[in-house]
């Protein structure tokens, strides 16, 4: 008892020290930002005279807070001096501050492991599980390796387990070997380890000592013999390296079985694609089976009827984690069958979820994969705290964030942005972030982090104070707050809280966002990087916001401001200007003073049953656009009658993203030439002034050879030659063209081709996709084209699309002609499409057998205030 009582001031006393340094470290960081706001900002004077009066002004206006500065460093190294030496401190952090330390008294080591599902926990993979065993049962001769991924808690290692020792299984084999590969292993440890477990399978002793090192006499122990070893958590392909080279592969039919956290390690270690198996959550049937056979174990499994509501709201929670499934099931086994306890305890099921907690294996489990992450891999896997549950992030949203906090930089070739993608990337590759849904080219649109993976960030920002949650945070007014996130039932920002420190400030949703309160607020972040206003109700572009110098990221997406003040031009740091969605119509001429600005985002949909020629709206902007040099982002800006703005953008040779409307006759030759000068370009969005204006494109000896998609607006006589060598082209949207010649000519051996939207962009009434035409692509759309009455699609032609989508088009009766020979087609969308058509593709219709196939037809009408009618075309009995 006294060693443990021992143990627990230690560990607290160690809590305090770290908890000191952080601070101290906060502290260095204030000193270093306010140096960076009092210092002389790089001017853009031309004349020596302006620049000096500049200068002075300068000084004499903030000469006093930078003496100032010079007195808070003194505190610091105050601070550090009475904490001792770094070596001092160092030293005695890792025993009591007691004279009685010894040698053993050190800090606690990771968590252990979470303790392996019963086989009676493993539901929901019995397709899986069936096609793992029959992998290992093949007669296959080759060495096969055998991969099973995903995220902590999900049952890779019970999966395994279950069919691993099966009498069945193992008989096959002449000898057998488990072993767990830690995240810091010893090779030697490892290859002892495996050859003594080898060995005893078949009771046979450990090799005599010949001199070879243990790789070598494993090797040379397992050839001739057929042999299946499981390698549980490895954690990187350097580990797998290192171990593959003990194993012989002499044909005779031995299997190796990896369990990882992370999709990459999988690939890599596995035979071929065909032997990964990726464990996802369970599903909701699935997970809620799992939960009521741990929490009602002493009645099979039945739950009572007044509890049932409450379990499932609970089991929602876990999100079809099998480990968090098990852990809250067995933590409730044990508790009253009462409705209110049950309530009490839904309700506090974030909190519990710590090392320290009934709940803690949950915890342990993720611990290990959180503690293998570097330093900004860590925080930016802590910034999913900032937001609330079963929130998904957009990806652009959380990469422009993460450059804002400085998390990633920029190094060699690579922007910052690049890096920051590489991060997330990383993240969803070890499972740690939940991807909610899929671009059409693979790439994550949005994505979140599982409740249980959530409040286990949050209990982690909460211990590393990486960011406050108001209201549920109690905060005090000593705490140094970095990141403040303000929730949906936040009805006004606490008034006894120090903001002078805050970084950034996430207003998800407050009530009183117009009082007196919250323009104090403001004008108490001196230092913040990052305001984030998505979605709050504010009305007016707070001028406050205008004094926050050091800001890179500013984000009043979906808000109602209708005006950007010309006081932005102070904001000379901000890299992020993000007015999607917003009534703003027009920038002040001053943006162009913004020289640091990346991304700048202004443009508003308007979109009800159809999308209209007038549903997206640009901005007027001034010229002097040339001078943000380093935007890589800059859409949708109005260019109409300012023709001159073409010419300034040939200036922006970092642009990843650019969106024109306004778009006059007469414009072509401009804009190509601009254009020619983007070599980075991936995005072009372009639209004509109004919907019977000509978009002229002139021809371009170099068209960026990045880009990948390419949106036009407007009408178009026939496409320019360059569109057709755009060979990493994947989407591209034709609006409006009413071209006389099919499109489809220019653009069916485009190599990359996954998307392709015809709108009202042709006159014809044919369109016919010839053989080997259009080999990648998935998605088609073909609406509003009146005069299109027969769409012919060749044998080979579109090999792998999976979507069909026909609107609008009324001449059309028939089905499409060879649309049997699309065998990979998933889902066929039909919108007010003429009733004769509908009916030949109705159950007994003449084309049915042409469709029969697909899993998916629906059918939408259109009726009176944008009202829909829906028939579902499907065959039921293929389902």
């Amino acid at each position: 008892m006294e060693d443990q009582s021992s143990g627990l001031e230690r560990g607290k006393w160690l809590e305090n020290k770290v908890e000191q340094v952080r601070y101290i470290a906060y502290d260095i960081e204030d000193v270093l930002d306010e140096f960076v706001l009092h210092s002389p900002p790089y001017t853009f004077h031309n004349r020596h005279f302006i620049r000096q009066i500049h200068t002075v002004a300068h000084t004499v206006y903030h000469g006093f807070p930078i003496r100032g500065i010079s007195e808070k460093i003194a505190r610091i190294k105050k601070s550090i001096d009475d904490m001792g030496s770094q070596h001092a401190f160092l030293s005695t952090g890792l025993s009591s501050p007691g004279p009685s330390s010894s040698s053993t008294n050190r800090i606690r080591p990771h968590p252990p492991v979470s303790p392996l599902l019963l086989d009676d926990e493993i539901v929901g993979y019995e397709k899986e599980k069936k096609i793992f065993t029959d992998q290992l049962v093949d007669g296959e001769k080759r060495l096969v390796a055998l991969a099973v991924a995903g995220p902590a808690g999900s049952g890779k290692t019970a999966f395994v387990k279950n069919i691993f020792c099966k009498r069945g299984i193992m008989g096959r084999f002449d000898c057998h070997a488990w072993v767990r590969v830690s995240q810091h292993f010893e090779a030697e440890e490892l290859f002892v380890n495996m050859l003594k477990q080898f060995c005893y399978s078949r009771k046979e002793s450990y090799p005599i000592d010949d001199g070879t090192n243990t790789q070598t006499k494993l090797h040379k122990y397992l050839t001739g013999k057929r042999f299946i070893v499981v390698l549980d958590d490895i954690w990187s392909q350097n580990h797998w390296d290192v171990i593959k080279g003990g194993f012989p592969d002499a044909f005779r039919g031995s299997r190796i079985i990896v369990t990882t956290r992370s999709s990459d390690v999988a690939s890599v270690c596995a035979s071929s694609s065909t032997h990964v198996h990726i464990l996802n959550c369970l599903g909701w049937l699935h997970a809620l089976t799992l939960f009521y056979r741990k929490a009602f174990q002493d009645i099979d499994g039945q739950c009572p009827p007044e509890l049932k509501g409450c379990s499932e709201r609970i089991v929602k929670r876990c999100e079809g984690l099998p480990l968090a499934i098990v852990a809250v099931g067995s933590a409730l086994a044990h508790k009253p069958r009462l409705p209110n306890e049950w309530e009490k305890f839904h309700n506090s099921l974030g909190c519990e979820i710590t090392e320290d907690s009934n709940l803690s294996v949950i915890s342990n489990a993720l611990l290990p994969g959180y503690m293998d992450l570097s330093t900004n891999l860590k925080s930016c896997f802590l910034y999913f705290s900032i937001f609330p549950e079963d929130y998904s992030v957009e990806r652009g949203r959380l990469i422009r964030l993460w450059v804002a906090e400085q998390f990633a930089v920029g190094i060699n070739f690579q922007t910052a942005e690049e890096v920051a993608e590489g991060y997330l990337d990383e993240l969803i590759q070890r499972n740690l972030v939940h991807v909610s849904n899929y671009d059409f080219d693979g790439t994550p649109r949005n994505c979140r982090v599982l409740n249980p993976v959530l409040n286990f960030v949050t209990h982690k920002c909460k211990y590393e104070n990486f960011a406050s949650i108001f209201p549920t945070e109690n905060t005090s007014r000593n705490q140094k707050i970095r990141r403040l996130s303000v929730r949906n039932d936040c009805t006004h920002l606490p008034r006894n809280i120090d903001f002078s420190g805050v970084r950034s400030m996430f207003l998800l949703s407050l009530v009183e966002t117009s009082t007196s309160n919250f323009e104090k607020v403001l004008r108490e972040l001196k230092l913040t990087r990052v305001l984030d206003f998505q979605g709050a109700p504010i009305t007016k572009f707070p001028e406050d916001i205008t004094h926050l110098t050091l800001l890179r990221h500013l984000n009043f997406r979906g808000t109602k401001i209708k005006s950007i003040p010309s006081s932005i031009k102070k904001l000379s740091y901000l890299e992020t200007l993000d007015l999607k969605q917003t009534d703003v119509k027009e920038l002040p001429k001053e943006i162009c003073h913004l020289h640091n600005l990346r991304h700048l985002l202004a443009y508003k949909h308007n979109v009800e049953s159809y999308v209209v020629f007038e549903s997206v709206q640009g901005v007027k902007i001034h010229k002097g656009i040339g001078k943000l040099t380093e935007l890589q982002a800059l859409s949708l800006v109005k260019v109409g009658k300012k023709f001159k703005i073409l010419e300034e953008l040939k200036l922006l040779t970092k642009l990843r993203k650019l969106g024109l409307t306004g778009i006059r006759r007469g414009y072509g030759n401009e804009l190509s030439a601009s254009v020619e000068q983007m070599p980075l370009l991936t995005t072009l969005d372009l639209c004509s002034d109004t919907k019977e204006e000509f978009l002229e494109l002139g021809e371009m000896r170099n068209p960026p050879s990045k880009l990948q998609r390419l949106y036009l607006k407007g009408r178009v006589n026939q496409l320019p030659t360059w569109i057709s060598s755009l060979d990493n082209l994947l989407r591209i949207g034709l609006k409006w063209s009413k071209m006389q010649c099919s499109p489809l000519q220019a653009l069916q051996r485009l190599p990359n081709l996954m998307e392709l939207e015809l709108v009202d962009c042709y006159i014809g009434g044919e369109l016919i996709f010839e053989a080997s035409s259009f080999k990648k692509l998935k998605i088609l759309l073909i609406e509003d084209l009146a005069e299109l009455h027969t769409i012919v699609i060749r044998n080979g032609a579109m090999p792998d699309l999976k979507q069909i989508s026909l609107h609008k088009c009324p001449r059309m009766t028939i089905s499409p002609l060879g649309m049997n020979n699309l065998a990979k087609v998933e889902e066929l969308i039909l919108r007010d499409m003429a009733q004769e058509f509908i009916a030949r593709l109705r159950m007994n219709g003449e084309d049915r057998a042409m469709v029969a196939r697909i899993p998916l037809i629906n059918s939408f009408t259109s009726g009176h205030q944008h009202s829909w009618s829906f028939e579902n075309l499907s065959d039921s009995s293929s389902h």
